[in-house]
């Protein structure tokens, strides 16, 4: 198994990323950086992530792209790594935004035919003791998820979840149609590890004026390892 880091050409995103990638050597994780898209259109960014329905936008530079529009980059990015999971060697892999932290090794098997999300979102790191939660034992279906900053597929999935972007185009940034409980749009459920192997830290985003740092009610495993 490896992990997809997805980041840009920034100060900050640099600086998470390479925290992100130590906490995967922590853990054992093999892992890539993906770059991602910016400065350009979601239509032209997602065509340069290889989805054929967008390939026709000419490139044009945007100087002061908009939230929207880097929410889209980042969801190109996205669909980016899906396409090398599903053309890569490995059964599954899992997929990080620069702001993404593994806590824990996965140790149980990633089920074809879902989104398997990581963990939850936090501006203090310090509140979950994952050392007393320990490792992941099953995953738990759930309705919907603050966010794609942690998650994992399988190299089956991410096929499904190219083929649907091709059948049914795009309709908003990631978050949305895949993770937004009553805004999802795709057919593959969603399940989380439990006891949740990672974290999104919460700083200064690259896409919106502040970090969101709502979450759903969270899991058992992880409220009581909670402070």
């Amino acid at each position: 198994m490896k992990a997809y880091i997805l980041k840009i050409d920034s100060p900050i995103s640099e600086e998470y990323a390479q925290a992100c990638s130590l906490s995967c050597d922590q853990v054992g994780l093999d892992w890539t950086y993906v770059d991602g898209f910016q400065n350009m259109s979601g239509h032209v960014a997602l065509g340069k992530a290889g989805i054929p329905t967008f390939k026709s936008a000419p490139y044009q530079f945007i100087e002061r792209p908009t939230a929207q529009q880097k929410a889209m980059c980042a969801t190109a990015g996205h669909f980016k790594i899906w396409k090398m999971i599903a053309e890569g060697k490995d059964e599954s892999a899992v997929v990080l935004e620069h702001d993404a932290l593994m806590l824990q090794p996965i140790t149980i098997k990633i089920p074809d035919n879902q989104i398997v999300v990581l963990g939850y979102k936090l501006e203090d790191t310090s509140k979950y003791d994952h050392k007393a939660a320990g490792t992941p034992k099953e995953t738990i279906p759930l309705l919907g998820h603050e966010g794609a900053h942690a998650y994992a597929i399988t190299k089956n999935t991410a096929q499904i979840l190219l083929n649907e972007v091709v059948q049914r185009g795009v309709r908003s940034a990631i978050d949305n149609d895949y993770f937004i409980k009553k805004q999802r749009i795709t057919q593959v459920p969603l399940s989380i590890m439990s006891p949740t192997p990672a974290i999104g830290w919460l700083r200064k985003s690259t896409i919106w004026a502040g970090s969101a740092a709502r979450n759903y009610k969270f899991i058992p495993s992880f409220q009581r390892f909670y402070k």
